[in-house]
């Protein structure tokens, strides 16, 4: 009787095992959107309701984040900690539009307030001619200035729509502070670019770790796996059965 059990036992796991190796020859089923076909019913190679998941790729990771940080996060499902990058990105954006508008309404300001007191014309100035308009109360103060250290090339032209005269120092002093608070905005607002800069480097290391995190939780394809049952049921085992399968 022992015998004849042991002889059915071995031919059991021959016939289990042949069958289980002979999968192999079967073609991978298919992933497309999240959502994978049914395996083959000659021999399937994935269990009933499980899926196949692609490993993300920690290059595209970086990409994402650097074009818009917590993008990388959300590509390698890991959105929790991406929407911290996003919001600051979308808050460093709104802040940097502020100061830049902020910035040129003063500088925008300065300049009007000059032309009503000073007679100025500033098309086709540069930066410069902004500085001396509020150091010097006149073009003839600026030029006696520029004389007397031999600076020839920088003198003005009095007869030109160079020339200026303020009314008095007080609104002199006033263009000059709104001027210098207009530039010291626009100044500050690089510190926000900055910002963003390192917001992107941050969420692309975070991207990195995410999709080395989502990678290790994929099964590694074409790993084998080894597994035992028995054939006829708990109760009325009649043969070991040990399949033996690899995924594609």
């Amino acid at each position: 009787m022992r015998l004849r059990l042991l002889y059915r036992t071995a031919v059991g796991i021959l016939l289990v095992t042949s069958v289980s190796l002979a999968q192999f020859t079967l073609k991978p089923s298919i992933q497309a959107l999240g959502r994978s076909t049914p395996a083959l019913a000659a021999g399937p190679l994935l269990l009933e309701g499980q899926s196949r998941t692609e490993k993300k790729s920690v290059i595209v990771a970086i990409g994402y984040s650097l074009i818009l940080p917590g993008l990388g996060d959300l590509y390698a499902s890991n959105f929790r900690t991406g929407r911290y990058f996003m919001g600051a990105d979308v808050a460093l954006w709104i802040t940097y539009g502020g100061y830049r508008s902020y910035g040129r309404w003063l500088k925008q300001d300065a300049q009007t307030f000059a032309s009503q007191h000073a007679d100025v014309n500033f098309e086709g100035k540069g930066d410069q001619f902004s500085v001396d308009l509020g150091n010097f109360n006149s073009v003839f103060d600026y030029n006696e200035a520029k004389l007397r250290n031999r600076q020839f090339d920088l003198l003005y032209d009095p007869n030109s729509n160079f020339a200026w005269q303020w009314a008095s120092d007080g609104d002199r002093a006033h263009y000059k502070d709104l001027r210098i608070r207009g530039d010291g905005v626009l100044r500050n607002s690089q510190f926000i670019v900055g910002a963003m800069i390192l917001n992107r480097i941050i969420s692309a290391i975070s991207a990195a770790r995410s999709v080395s995190e989502y990678n290790s939780s994929v099964p590694s394809l074409g790993s084998w796996q080894l597994s035992t049952g028995g054939a006829g049921g708990v109760i009325t085992t009649q043969a070991l059965e040990l399949t033996l399968t690899r995924e594609f």
